[in-house]
């Protein structure tokens, strides 16, 4: 609640709300907040890291080649279909699982990850809370994890920060994480893992996600259950304007990561197709001159990031520490209007 009360007097200050606007804003919270208090209160489980985004590539091996070699990511598990890589902490990691798709699919994201610290002691309150809230496609995603679709349709996970049992495909043989089925699974994908391409070391470090963008059919529905349920933490709330043309947006911290949460296109469902990497010592025109150098067509996004697009034309962003705060604190919400333009 705090927060919220800070970011609306913080765009009361920067004249993105009027005076009106906000003492209608802190009428809503409040009348929410006494209805919520004759309810159940919802239970919390904050989350700390990307275990993993699911990433459906046209070629997966293309794909985990292109991560591993521009960010120095580790692959962990590749058992010639898909593969999971890693960066960061090597005991609370955060990843990626890549999987080629269907001849007539098109690459995508088709779900988030999200770890959280000794899962097994909140499991089965997890589910309840779930089922409280009404979630739908609730289902265990092995015996180490559970699925669903937060409020606006888009499925995600939530499972531990490391596991043996959290691979790709993991689902079905590890319905019994201590199984030999599960363990069998699991050693299929570390067998051949010294083959594999290793970084040029000419590229760079990441760390955590600077930003992962997921574009929301409902904001205030996503907003609510990331922060109450998932235990994310507000940075940035910006409330709608139609006499300026701004849409509502949301910037959520959680570990050294963020979850931005922005208008879906008009009737889509929530989708994500954006996303960026906090990288170790960020240099501005270091960073250019190395996109440059692999042809890789970087545009600035403010003083710390750099915009490209991966082999399957996702949107990606190589970043330093502290761009949300940057983009939240002194742009308003977006690159266009940092000070001194998209480069500012």
């Amino acid at each position: 609640m705090t927060d919220v009360i800070s970011g609306l007097l913080r765009n009361f200050q920067n004249r993105e709300m009027n005076r009106r606007q906000v003492i209608q804003s802190l009428a809503l919270m409040a009348t929410a907040s006494a209805s919520g208090a004759a309810q159940t209160s919802s239970k919390t489980f904050p989350v700390t890291t990307v275990n993993h985004l699911s990433y459906a590539a046209s070629d997966y091996a293309r794909i985990r080649d292109f991560y591993a070699d521009l960010f120095g990511m580790r692959v962990v598990w590749d058992d010639g279909k898909g593969c999971g890589i890693e960066f960061g902490s090597r005991s609370s990691p955060n990843g990626m699982f890549i999987r080629s798709v269907a001849a007539n699919e098109k690459p995508s994201i088709n779900h988030v990850a999200f770890g959280i610290p000794n899962f097994m002691a909140h499991k089965a309150a997890m589910k309840a809370e779930m089922e409280r809230r009404g979630l739908k496609n609730i289902r265990p995603d092995g015996e180490v994890g559970w699925i669903c679709d937060d409020p606006t349709g888009y499925m995600l996970n939530i499972v531990p920060e490391k596991d043996k049992a959290v691979f790709p495909g993991a689902a079905a043989p590890c319905a019994e994480a201590a199984s030999a089925k599960c363990k069998e699974a699991y050693e299929a994908g570390r067998k051949h893992l010294d083959g594999f391409h290793k970084p040029s070391g000419r590229g760079f470090k990441a760390y955590a996600y600077s930003h992962i963008v997921l574009n929301c059919s409902d904001i205030p529905k996503a907003r609510e259950f990331y922060i109450n349920m998932l235990g994310m933490k507000v940075i940035y709330d910006q409330q709608p304007d139609s006499t300026k043309g701004r849409s509502a947006q949301v910037f959520l911290r959680f570990g050294q990561n963020t979850l931005y949460l922005r208008p879906a296109a008009a009737g889509a469902k929530s989708y994500c197709n954006h996303f960026a990497f906090a990288v170790e010592n960020y240099h501005q025109d270091a960073v250019e001159a190395e996109l440059k150098r692999r042809g890789l067509d970087p545009k600035p996004d403010s003083k710390l990031a750099w915009t490209i697009t991966d082999p399957d034309g996702m949107r990606i962003e190589v970043a330093g520490w502290g761009l949300p705060e940057h983009i939240a604190n002194d742009c308003n919400g977006a690159n266009t209007t940092c000070p001194g333009g998209a480069r500012g």
